[in-house]
């Protein structure tokens, strides 16, 4: 019982429930201590048994804090001053897009909804809005799970919006948007802006706009979702390129914005991976989707996955994420400079490739990255995240040679 107060008072702090809510104890499910808050799963005779994390997942996450300077990410995306002091031309282009892509989903209403979604899973939660990554036939069986409360380690560490554990002040915007001071698009061309609004919401608010918090949050919780499930990594990753594009279609961010929150967001999700409890909780939601899918399918995973009907195919979900990656700017630095790799990114592939060592997880990351040279690309010895393709990475066919090195095909 004391472990259960304080995992309540914890829960209560950390926004996950309300007081009242907190007053309802459950009972323990399958030897682990019930969440406070959490409804009891739906319960369907020869399914997996939901058991939430015990209370010592509430904290003790060393990637709670930024392994970057001052511990947030400000360093990844450094290159933002000289974009603004000294490229004129691709600041110009960075309304010019945002302009474009805006006003074109006029007349798509169903673009505008689907943005309108993205745009409302920062606080609704992201699971429901991104299942469809997942496939046709899986991503159905995904909402039906979370709909019976049958998910409660993936829910914990990815739902409640930005009050999901798996985010945590690592991931937080906040820092990097009051540095930089950009003014977003519809505060800046306010008469060439339409604005998409739901009754009830508005998605136009006053915080600045690089980096894209939307995108940092896609980005991480995806990249950490296909860690979780590699089976659909590709089409996770490429799900969070999605909504970061969708942020342009809404008019609040620019290019250059969605490519800082990429950026920050594969930062966050390294700090996040190579946090050893952190990557242990998140193997432990993996498994709890594997078995609840391969028990609603009656399949192995990979084969319901073959033959499902894709949210993208592997190809087409690479090229997507390959594409949105630079937005349409041209390259304005070295475009020759050697792809350094930074040092907490090999691990990223270690559920794609687990039998590759870090140096050659190192080398697939070098061989699939993006050319050099394009706006953000940070050639400093630090390493570029901007460069990163880590949907090709996961998606790489990999050669190990005979001397240990790799080739990608």
């Amino acid at each position: 019982m004391a472990a259960t107060a304080a995992f309540t008072a914890s829960a209560i702090s950390f926004g996950m429930v309300t007081p009242a809510q907190a007053e309802q104890t459950l009972p323990a499910i399958a030897g682990a201590e019930a969440v406070p808050g959490y409804p009891l799963p739906v319960q369907h005779p020869g399914a997996p048994t939901p058991a939430p994390f015990s209370p010592d997942y509430v904290g003790g996450f060393i990637s709670d804090i930024s392994s970057h300077d001052y511990g947030v990410y400000v360093d990844v995306i450094d290159g933002f001053n000289d974009l603004r002091a000294n490229h004129p031309d691709v600041m110009q282009q960075n309304l010019a897009t945002t302009i474009r892509i805006n006003n074109e989903a006029a007349g798509n209403p169903a673009a505008i909804s689907r943005a309108q979604m993205d745009a409302a899973a920062d606080k609704a939660g992201l699971l429901t809005a991104f299942s469809d990554a997942l496939g046709e036939e899986l991503g159905g069986h995904f909402r039906d799970a979370l709909r019976e409360n049958r998910l409660p380690k993936t829910n914990y560490l990815f739902g409640n919006g930005y009050l999901a554990r798996a985010g945590g002040l690592a991931s937080s915007t906040f820092a990097e948007k009051t540095y930089y001071g950009y003014e977003r698009p519809f505060v800046v061309a306010p008469d060439k802006i339409n604005r998409y609004n739901l009754p009830g919401e508005d998605f136009y608010g006053d915080s600045k706009a690089f980096p894209s918090g939307h995108t940092n949050q896609a980005t991480w919780s995806t990249t950490l979702l296909a860690l979780a499930v590699p089976e659909l990594g590709p089409q996770l990753v490429a799900r969070g390129s999605e909504a970061g594009y969708n942020r342009m279609v809404m008019g609040v961010h620019y290019p250059l914005d969605v490519i800082g929150g990429r950026m920050t967001g594969t930062a966050a999700a390294a700090d996040r991976w190579n946090d050893p409890k952190m990557r242990d909780a998140v193997r432990q939601a993996g498994q709890e989707i594997k078995a609840e899918l391969e028990w609603r399918t009656g399949k192995p995973l990979a084969q319901a996955v073959a033959e499902d009907s894709p949210y993208r195919s592997t190809d087409v979900a690479v090229d997507e994420y390959t594409e949105r990656m630079t937005n349409g700017f041209q390259q304005v630095y070295r475009n020759d400079a050697p792809m350094i790799v930074p040092q907490a990114a090999p691990d990223l592939l270690l559920s794609a490739h687990p039998e590759l060592s870090y140096a050659q997880r190192a080398s697939v990351l070098r061989q699939t990255a993006i050319q050099s040279g394009y706006p953000l690309d940070d050639q400093s010895p630090e390493g570029s995240w901007q460069r990163l393709n880590i949907a090709a990475a996961m998606a790489a066919y990999v050669r190990v040679n005979a001397d240990g090195s790799v080739t990608v095909k």
